[in-house]
């Protein structure tokens, strides 16, 4: 597989995002936590999780390294990034157009 770093990377990192914000406000609702505690939820589960992956550090064996969401195009190319996200400043706003805001 060919590694490629693009900036279409930007606008898929988002759209992960958004759908991952879809996938928790579904369970939350199928576990009868609605409305603003539901968001509220949402909203900082997003941005906690946006946050490790923009500035966090695992350590592993002594190791640290920063987690990257990369994409698979089905055509053999990995698409990705060398340059700081900010993932973290999508949270909120994806957060409230899940919610229909």
């Amino acid at each position: 597989m060919k590694l490629e770093i693009t900036e279409d990377y930007y606008d898929i990192a988002a759209e992960w995002q958004y759908q991952m914000i879809i996938i928790l406000r579904d369970t939350l609702k199928e576990k009868g936590i609605v409305g603003e505690q539901a968001k509220d939820i949402v909203g900082d589960f997003a941005f906690n999780l946006s946050m490790l992956h923009d500035q966090g550090e695992i350590k592993v064996d002594g190791k640290s390294y920063n987690p990257r969401i990369s994409f698979d195009d089905f055509q053999g190319k990995l698409l990705t990034t060398d340059e700081d996200t900010y993932l973290h400043e999508y949270a909120f706003g994806n957060t409230s157009e899940a919610f229909g805001e």
